[in-house]
């Protein structure tokens, strides 16, 4: 079988230093905050293998059944995707689409992508790869080389043409991670790379951190991942500068299946496992979030304020703030608001918040220095 392929990372200028880094940064979950990055050429190769952690130790039957799929393909079909990867230099996704998904198509995308990894649930067919477009039927989901899109059907995808939407994106990821494999990552026995959460010692720091964030998780946002046996969660403890910075442990925190899902990124001090940081990433959430008028959503910002102070009250100890500010530029979009982004001061720190408007939830919260 002829894989000689490009290998796609040369063609990235950057250090090897940064590639590491970018890569160890999108296994920690990063890899989940926006759709648009899925097929961008750096991050998609970079983030490959740890976001079907097909290689990975731990992994389930059905996520093994998915690896024994990628290696089943037949030489024509490896080539056939071998030359769709190669031509990949789109920056988003609506580049290499006939045209844009829907919202609808994507909240069935994120509900299918788990049964076809978690369960092992596959398409009766595949996406074809057809040389011209006059090949395609009324309807098809196809990958064109001529014009080296994805077509799309016009109404809809049904639930097949998702699981074929999906397939078709695995085999690519799939690919991506051979080339990952070829650049001297090794993707096989990493730890981050296990898709099992990090092992932790009874009565170790880990626990206490893991143990804290599992609670504020369940307070804030209702959310018990003890509940879920797909739910993911890796600690990492680091240690901070002298008169700088403090010990903190970052906890990652996202369900089994790939970027369109929920995830939770959480800091805590070390000392006192009090929060610096939580976070709600996830493109699902995007979509989810209910949209607002400039005007509706500057009617709002009272109660984005209020809600915001009741947080750093009740989880950082913070009172009333010197002064605050509105982010007023960001967070728009074509649709609408769904979030209000704004910044509360407090002597030497400022605190960071998104806070979603349709039911006034923080999203976002992050502590940092003032003036930062």
């Amino acid at each position: 079988m002829n894989k000689d392929y490009n290998k796609l990372l040369n063609n990235i200028d950057i250090t090897e230093e940064k590639k590491q880094e970018l890569y160890e940064n999108c296994i920690r979950s990063k890899h989940a905050g926006d759709f648009l990055f899925r097929y961008s050429q750096p991050l998609c190769i970079l983030i490959a293998a740890a976001v079907f952690m097909l290689t990975g130790i731990g992994a389930t039957a059905a996520v093994l059944s998915v690896k024994d799929r990628m290696e089943s393909m037949s030489e024509e079909e490896y080539n056939d995707y071998a030359y769709e990867v190669e031509n990949d230099t789109f920056v988003s996704v609506d580049e290499g689409f006939s045209r844009e998904l829907r919202d609808s198509e994507i909240l069935r995308i994120i509900e299918l992508e788990r049964d076809y990894y978690d369960n092992g649930v596959f398409p009766v067919n595949t996406v074809p790869h057809l040389q011209t477009a006059a090949e395609r039927e009324e309807d098809q989901l196809a990958y064109v080389a001529e014009d080296n899109l994805l077509y799309l059907p016009e109404k809809d995808m049904d639930d097949e043409q998702i699981l074929e939407y999906i397939d078709h994106d695995a085999k690519k990821w799939y690919l991506n991670s051979q080339a990952l494999m070829e650049e001297g990552f090794d993707v096989g026995t990493s730890p981050d790379l296990t898709y099992d959460s990090t092992e932790i010692a009874e009565g170790s720091g880990e626990q206490k951190a893991r143990d804290a964030g599992e609670k504020l998780l369940k307070d804030i946002y209702g959310v018990d991942i003890n509940a879920d046996k797909n739910w993911i969660v890796l600690v990492e403890f680091f240690e901070g500068e002298e008169g700088i910075t403090e010990d903190l442990y970052q906890l990652d925190i996202y369900k089994k299946g790939t970027g369109y899902a929920d995830s939770y990124q959480l800091r805590l001090r070390a000392e006192d496992m009090s929060p610096i940081l939580i976070n709600l990433a996830g493109y699902e959430r995007e979509l989810r979030a209910k949209r607002f008028s400039t005007a509706e959503a500057d009617a709002m910002n009272d109660s984005a304020y209020e809600s915001a102070v009741s947080f750093a009250g009740e989880y950082l100890g913070l009172g009333t703030p010197e002064d605050y500010r509105f982010e007023e530029d960001f967070g728009a979009t074509a649709d609408g608001e769904a979030f209000k982004y704004l910044i509360l001061k407090y002597g030497d720190k400022s605190v960071y918040f998104g806070i979603k408007l349709e039911d006034m939830k923080v999203i976002m919260c992050h502590v940092m220095r003032s003036g930062t």
